[in-house]
């Protein structure tokens, strides 16, 4: 009787919306391994930003998954005027001018799940970015995109933790010259071997890179998602279960709404298509309707009311509680059984008659 009260309380509707949930995060890591330069490319805006002199307040940042080198462009608007693109489903990347621009270039465009932007690369890159705005620009806040191409070259030649090289190496086989290498050293590349072309040794070079980084990027992803797995839970559903999505409610002051006090999940919805081992398509349970696409750390199991009817009949049973036996009504029983069950989960319950 104990597991069916609890399968009971646990299907409670107003807890399963309101109460968190104490369990890990779901979903195992799902790393993006790419083979070469701008298989996977991510895009993000950043901003709004304090609108400087010539009119800017975005920043327009790709990043490539394979080399880590980006392209950012100072922009006044965001709105939407590459192999994989990877976005997240803000309303520009949503249009149809972007739509329709990426189906041109014959590019497939991959959005990421509702609150969960960790897939998108350019998340990482764009908290670099506003790290190193705020460094350069003092007091200055609008005059941000002056320094853009300097923060640029930065992460360009810096050696990446995940590839062991620069994003110029790896992209053009070299580190970029600044001003004082090319007054202080003079162009040596293919004189080592005057018998090897330039093109030989640029090719050459470009293919160790990409050795090289494949390789360090399996044994990054590798690491990562140790770590990552450790603090995740497997999770899987199946076509027609029930589930509930968590929610992000922003408080309304002049609605008298305080999003601390609002519910934790909604729902329920009906899986309707499984994407991959994390990501599921969701549709409304009453009407049909296509409610997007969620990750698992989004989502958690609905239960429905269970059956509990064979209890009411008009037996009785003995219950042993805490040292002394009572006769109970099988209504009687299952009700004493749901107030021990929420305040001693460790109760134990002996029945003593025939249900």
């Amino acid at each position: 009787m104990l597991s069916d009260v609890k399968k009971y309380v646990g299907s409670c509707a107003i807890c399963q919306f309101t109460k968190p949930s104490q369990r890990k995060p779901g979903g195992f890591m799902v790393p993006i391994c790419p083979q070469y330069p701008w298989e996977y490319a991510g895009v993000d805006f950043v901003g709004p930003l304090p609108r400087t002199p010539s009119g800017n307040a975005y920043i327009l940042v790709f990043v490539d998954y394979f080399s880590k080198w980006i392209e950012v462009c100072a922009v006044r608007e965001a709105t939407a005027l590459v192999a994989y693109l990877i976005s997240d489903r803000g309303s520009v990347f949503m249009s149809d001018l972007f739509k329709h621009t990426v189906s041109a270039l014959g590019t497939e465009h991959r959005l990421t799940t509702a609150y969960h932007p960790q897939t998108n690369a350019t998340e990482r890159v764009n908290r670099t970015l506003k790290t190193a705005i705020r460094a350069y620009v003092g007091t200055k806040h609008t005059s941000w995109d002056r320094f853009l191409p300097h923060i640029c070259f930065a992460l360009r030649t810096a050696q990446h933790d995940s590839t062991g090289l620069s994003p110029s190496m790896v992209l053009y086989g070299r580190e970029l010259d600044t001003p004082l290498d090319l007054l202080s050293q003079p162009d040596v590349f293919g004189v080592e071997d005057p018998g090897v072309t330039s093109l030989d040794a640029l090719k050459h070079l470009l293919q160790e890179a990409s050795d090289h980084v494949r390789s360090f990027l399996e044994a990054s992803h590798s690491k990562k998602k140790h770590y990552y797995d450790k603090r995740h839970r497997l999770v899987s559903f199946s076509i027609n279960d029930l589930v509930r999505v968590k929610t992000h409610p922003r408080s309304d002051s002049s609605t008298n709404f305080a999003a601390k006090l609002a519910p934790l999940y909604t729902g329920p919805y009906r899986v309707a298509q499984k994407l991959s081992d994390v990501n599921y398509r969701l549709a409304d349970v009453t009407t049909g309707k296509d409610m997007g696409v969620f990750h698992v750390v989004n989502m958690e199991p609905f239960l429905k009311n269970c059956h509990v009817c064979w209890y009411f009949s008009s037996c009785t049973t003995g219950f042993l509680f805490e040292g002394s036996i009572y006769n109970y009504s099988c209504m009687e029983l299952f009700m004493s059984c749901i107030f021990t069950v929420l305040l001693a989960e460790d109760s134990q319950f002996v029945p003593g008659g025939t249900l």
